[in-house]
């Protein structure tokens, strides 16, 4: 089981897109871990559905900074409204594959064709309460489009810097009472924006495979 103390401790990522490549080149089959999982098995007991999410990196050339696409959902979608996450959904039976779902939900959602990316790699699956196994697919936006937001499903999209994503000292680990049941999990704080739940859990996914593939 990680260290959760010790992660929060640990020292901060500056990757270029060369080294998130070269760790994303390993075999990433093990899933993110959540600390919920560990907190509330019972929580977890499904027959998990497939979905992925793509985690958009783009170099801005005015500050010469990677920087990550996320989006907030809308206030009325049924499930976490309001929430920040990576653009993604289900993977339906129609998808070729798991990229494909990755790409045709970021292209739903905020506009973004295919050949807008060139793919790095993936991450472990992450495993969420509500029943979804997530596959985070990372990819390089090598051609800078406008973004045409959904209205139905995206209320507004932030371009956050990946240094700040990367660095444990942003990372809160925060368990608290949800129902009667003890739930655990990570947040980052951005400006107003609150990382928390999967796509914090996804962000320390990132970390983590960025973190030991500088060790081998």
């Amino acid at each position: 089981m990680l260290d959760v103390s010790h992660f929060l401790e640990s020292h901060p990522l500056t990757p270029t897109i060369d080294d998130i490549r070269a760790a994303l080149d390993i075999e990433t089959s093990n899933h993110i871990y959540n600390p919920d999982q560990h907190i509330a098995p019972q929580a977890y007991r499904h027959e998990y559905r497939a979905a992925a999410v793509l985690i958009p990196i783009y170099n801005c050339p005015e500050s010469n900074e990677l920087k990550v696409l996320l989006t907030q959902r809308s206030l009325n979608m049924r499930n976490h409204p309001g929430q920040i996450a990576f653009p993604g959904g289900k993977h339906d039976p129609e998808d070729a594959s798991i990229q494909y779902t990755a790409l045709r939900e970021t292209l739903e959602e905020v506009g973004l064709s295919p050949d807008c990316f060139d793919l790095l790699g993936e991450l472990g699956e992450y495993c969420s309460v509500s029943g979804f196994c997530i596959k985070p697919v990372v990819a390089e936006m090598t051609r800078m489009s406008e973004l045409s937001l959904c209205e139905e499903e995206v209320e507004q999209a932030h371009w956050v810097p990946l240094h700040h994503l990367l660095d444990p000292r942003n990372f809160r680990y925060v368990e608290r009472e949800i129902g009667n049941v003890k739930r655990g999990y990570f947040e980052i704080l951005y400006g107003d924006l609150r990382i928390w739940g999967v796509t914090a859990g996804i962000i320390y996914g990132l970390y983590q495979a960025i973190e030991n593939h500088s060790h081998r």
